[in-house]
């Protein structure tokens, strides 16, 4: 009897529901919009709720299109984007619905405090620096802010998880996820009673880790009548939305590298151990072995408000040419030589985590009366590149050669940013075949839970396929390596005033 895996990926604007037969293939979709709310400036939200209501209504509706049950479903594995904190009840209620993202930078003050209380001791258990991402600064500063719902709250889930409970009555969280809490022992894998004791929270309100692959349990009853699925179904930890995809973009094997361009961006190493440098952040990977990364919140989102605010005329151009937008745009940047005649974008719309700080903004420096569109759009795709440069320099510096970058997410789409980074990174750049993203990573980790696959390695062999190669052009190595070095000078000179900039738009908005 055939078996089927269905993976959830809980994005940023969607989320995604895919059902894969025993053999891998994709049999059916649903796909379910959704938004982001912004109450107060550098707050993000989701309700946690609607979650729940797409999965149900998607899990239904890729069922009914395959003409199957919930009998059928060997596997349930969910992705999602990482570090909320979502309060929960033993009786799967919430405690509140509204719930801090990723991108969330309401407890930057906090992260700044415990910044302060930081020793070298406490960076060797942590491996990371406190930033207002982490899961654990969420949970901190709902204790600080409405201690009801702290009070109230039997535990604290991350966005998959959240789901995960509501299957299974479980509280469980895995590795990757497990380090984003600023929490954990990186050495032992175990709830750190220093780290607590910084943020301030009770362990008992944290789930139990495990491995990503690993089974937390059955689909309840309850759950069974909501979604459709069968008491028989086991779902797995499942792990990030960014390492379920990174584990079918190219980083299944050590000393890989990986740019994910979406509406955020990270470049993230395939490491043995953390790399232990502040200025960028270390989360394990859900295969074993580590992914030190750095970050853009606003990658291809920067792009998008380019476009519907300062290129509306181009945007409307493309659209009564019948025109992609964004291919649009490229093609009035690719007439602007390299380097954009001196412009430069810092890509901060939503601040930093590491490199800088929650209160930096973003940019153009070096405009003049000579500069035009193309050279705004491809300062812009420039910026992008020179901030996740930063990053590829720091993985070299300490030891970890990168032979080449895969490249991901909706920015790998054209030719020209793909061109541009692999000048500015002086490595090849492979962009991929398929690009499913973290719900293939994570249905091939619940396949290999039921034992439909025997090696995560080989499974992630056998989906990553390259699409085609770009090499860097020698041509632009000297331009932008000057570019680089001004540009990491215009962002560490724009500290100081970024947080003062940052005071004065929270006080007279």
């Amino acid at each position: 009897m055939k078996k089927y895996i269905i993976g959830m990926d809980i994005g940023t604007q969607s989320t995604k529901v895919h059902l894969y037969d025993d053999g891998l293939t994709l049999v059916a979709e649903a796909s379910r919009e959704q938004f982001v709310d912004t109450p107060k400036p550098m707050w993000m939200t989701q309700k946690a709720s609607g979650w729940w209501s797409r999965l149900t209504e998607s899990v239904k509706e890729v069922m009914e299109k395959a003409k199957i049950t919930g009998e059928d479903v060997a596997a349930f594995g969910c992705c999602a984007h990482m570090h909320g904190a979502v309060p929960v009840r033993w009786d799967g209620s919430l405690v509140q619905d509204d719930i801090q993202l990723y991108s969330d930078k309401r407890g930057g003050y906090l992260s700044d405090r415990i910044t302060q209380q930081m020793t070298d001791d406490i960076f060797n258990i942590s491996a990371n620096m406190p930033i207002p991402s982490w899961h654990g600064i969420k949970i901190k500063w709902l204790k600080e802010n409405e201690p009801e719902v702290y009070e109230q709250a039997d535990k604290f889930l991350t966005p998959k998880d959240f789901i995960n409970f509501k299957l299974t009555g479980r509280a469980c969280i895995d590795y990757s996820e497990g380090m984003g809490v600023f929490a954990m022992d990186w050495k032992t894998g175990e709830w750190s009673d220093e780290l607590l004791g910084i943020l301030g929270i009770d362990k008992d309100k944290l789930p139990e880790i495990q491995k990503s692959y690993e089974i937390v349990g059955n689909v309840s009853e309850k759950a069974a009548k909501e979604t459709g699925l069968s008491t028989k179904t086991v779902v797995i930890t499942g792990g990030g939305d960014m390492f379920s995809m990174l584990y079918v973009s190219g980083m299944h094997k050590k000393g890989s590298a990986v740019d994910i361009t979406g509406t955020g961006g990270t470049i993230s190493g395939y490491t043995d151990r953390p790399v232990m440098d502040k200025r960028i952040m270390n989360l394990h990977h859900v295969l074993d072995g580590w992914v030190p990364f750095g970050n853009i919140d606003a990658a291809g989102v920067s792009f998008r408000f380019l476009r519907d605010v300062l290129c509306k005329k181009e945007r409307e151009e493309a659209r009564a040419k019948g025109i992609d937008d964004y291919a649009y745009l490229c093609q009035i940047a690719e007439q602007t030589p390299a380097g954009a005649n001196g412009l430069y974008f810092l890509p901060y719309l939503m601040g930093e985590r590491t490199m800088g700080s929650a209160d930096s903004r973003a940019c153009y420096i070096g405009m003049s009366m000579d500069k035009e569109s193309g050279h705004f759009i491809r300062a812009l795709l420039e910026g992008v590149a020179f901030e996740f440069k930063r990053t590829l320099d720091i993985f070299e510096e300490n030891g970890n050669d990168i032979e080449a970058v895969y490249h991901t997410g909706g920015g790998a789409k054209g030719d020209l940013w793909n061109q541009i980074k692999a000048d500015i990174y002086e490595k090849p750049i492979y962009t991929l075949c398929t690009d499913e993203g973290g719900v293939l990573g994570v249905s091939l980790m619940a396949a290999y839970a039921v034992g439909l696959i025997d090696d995560l390695t080989a499974g992630a062999d056998a989906v990553v396929k390259i699409k085609k190669i770009y090499e860097p052009n020698q041509k632009n190595f000297g331009i932008y390596r000057e570019m680089k070095e001004v540009f990491g000078e215009l962002h560490d000179t724009l500290q100081t005033p970024f947080k003062h900039m940052a005071r004065i738009q929270e006080k007279y908005r």
